[in-house]
C-alpha cells in the first residue's frame, strides 16, 4: 500500500466524517476498512439505531446535511421496566432513527458517497490487528475501528466487553423505539425501525447472553408487537467505558475517534451523535490539536459523572435496581420535559451543541 498523507482506519461514522473533513481541508486521505465494503459487520447489519440527536446543528458542525432517509424523526419512545410501561413523545427527546449498514438508505452509504466526492480513496480488506500494523501507519493517522477488540489491544486502551444478539426483519411504519428493562439482562433490549426494516438488539455487559433468553424475548415481540425476528446473530465487542480515565484523543502520534475515544455514554451506550462529532474533532486534530482537545474535553464533560452512576447501577442488587429504574422512567410520566433534559446530559456533546458551543 502506498501510504496516503492521512490514513483513516475504519469506515464507520467517525472514520467517514473524519475522512470527509480531512479531504476538504486539502489532505490526501485513504480510508482503510476491514470488510470488503462500507457498512460494518455483515452479520449484524443492516440495523437501526434510535438515539437523541440534533441533526441541524450536528450537520452544520460536521459539514454534512443530516436528514431522511438516513436520519428520521422517531414518533415515540416506549419503555417497559419490570412490567410497567412508560411512553414519551420522541420530539421531547429529539429522538431519531439512524439506519446503519450497507443499504443505499444507510448513513454509512451516504457518508461513503460524500467521501468519494471529496476525493477520499478506500482500501478494503485492511485490518488493524497488532502494534506492528499500528507502527506502519503514518503520524496523524486517525484510528476509528469501532467495537473491534484488536484495536483496543494494539493501542492498550482499557475496554468493557459487551455481549449480545441482533436480528433484522422487514417492517413497515413510522419510526418508533421500544426498550425493555428486565431481569433477563443487566442492560436492556431494544427494538427500532426505519425505511422498511426493524432491528432488535439484546445485549449485556455483565456476561454472555443465553440464547434461551433471546428466544423468550423474540416470542414476546411476536406476541405483543407482531414483529417476527427469526434469525439471530451473536456478537461481542468492546467499548471504552471501562475506567474513569478511559477517554483519550491521542495515543502517541495517532488520533483516536469514535468508540475507541469513549464516545459511548457509560450509562446506556448511546454513541451515534458523539461518534459523528468525534469524526470532525479528529479531523481538526490533524491541523489544530489544542482546539481539537478543547472540543473533545467539552464533549465528554459529563463522562465521569455518568461512569460513576453506571458503576453504582452495576453494584445495585436487582430488587433495588427495579425500583430505581421505575422511579427514573416515572419522571417521563410526571415531568417529561425534565426527563428530556436529563437525556441531554447523558448523551456526549448533545447539551453543548444545543447551547451553541460547537459551531
Amino acid at each position: 500500500m502506498e501510504m496516503a498523507e492521512i490514513a483513516v482506519v475504519g469506515a464507520g461514522l467517525s472514520g467517514l466524517v473524519a475522512a470527509i473533513n480531512c479531504a476538504r481541508a486539502g489532505h490526501e486521505v485513504t480510508v482503510l476498512e476491514k470488510y470488503d465494503r462500507v457498512g460494518g459487520e455483515p452479520e449484524n447489519h443492516p440495523s437501526v439505531d434510535s438515539t437523541p440527536m440534533l441533526p441541524g446543528p450536528l450537520g452544520d458542525f460536521i459539514g454534512v446535511d443530516l436528514g431522511p432517509p438516513q436520519v428520521t424523526p422517531t414518533l415515540y419512545m416506549r419503555s417497559y421496566a419490570y412490567g410497567e410501561r412508560y411512553d414519551i413523545d420522541g420530539g421531547l427527546l429529539h429522538l431519531h432513527a439512524v439506519e446503519r449498514g450497507g443499504r443505499s438508505t444507510s448513513i454509512e452509504s451516504y457518508l461513503h458517497g460524500l467521501a468519494l466526492e471529496a476525493g477520499v480513496k478506500f482500501e478494503f480488506g485492511w485490518a488493524l490487528r497488532s502494534q506492528a500494523d499500528l507502527a506502519h501507519l503514518p503520524p496523524n493517522s486517525i484510528i476509528a475501528t469501532g467495537l473491534h477488540f484488536e484495536s483496543f489491544l494494539a493501542l492498550g486502551i482499557p475496554f468493557r466487553q459487551v455481549y449480545g444478539y441482533t436480528s433484522t426483519t422487514r417492517y413497515e411504519g413510522e419510526p418508533k423505539a421500544v426498550a425493555y428493562f428486565s431481569d433477563m439482562t443487566r442492560d436492556y433490549c431494544y427494538l427500532a425501525n426505519a425505511n422498511g426494516i426493524a432491528y432488535a438488539l439484546f445485549f449485556d455487559r455483565s456476561g454472555p447472553v443465553r440464547r434461551a433468553l433471546v428466544e423468550k424475548w423474540a416470542e414476546m415481540l411476536r406476541r405483543d408487537k407482531d414483529v417476527d425476528f427469526r434469525e439471530w446473530h451473536p456478537f461481542s465487542g468492546a467499548v471504552a467505558v471501562s475506567a474513569l480515565d478511559n477517554p483519550r484523543l491521542f495515543m502517541g502520534d495517532k488520533i483516536i475517534a469514535g468508540t475507541l475515544a469513549s464516545m459511548n455514554d457509560p450509562l446506556f451506550l448511546f454513541g451515534v451523535h458523539a461518534s459523528l462529532m468525534s469524526g470532525k474533532i479528529a479531523a481538526l486534530a490533524v491541523d489544530d490539536k489544542a482546539r481539537a482537545f478543547e472540543l473533545y474535553r467539552d464533549t465528554l464533560s459529563f463522562y465521569r459523572k455518568a461512569w460513576t452512576l453506571r458503576r453504582l447501577m452495576d453494584m445495585t442488587p436487582m430488587p433495588l435496581r427495579r425500583q430505581a429504574m421505575r422511579a427514573f422512567l416515572g419522571i417521563s410520566r410526571a415531568r417529561p420535559g425534565l426527563y428530556g433534559k436529563i437525556m441531554f446530559y447523558q448523551i456526549p456533546g448533545l447539551r453543548q451543541m444545543e447551547a451553541g458551543k460547537f459551531t
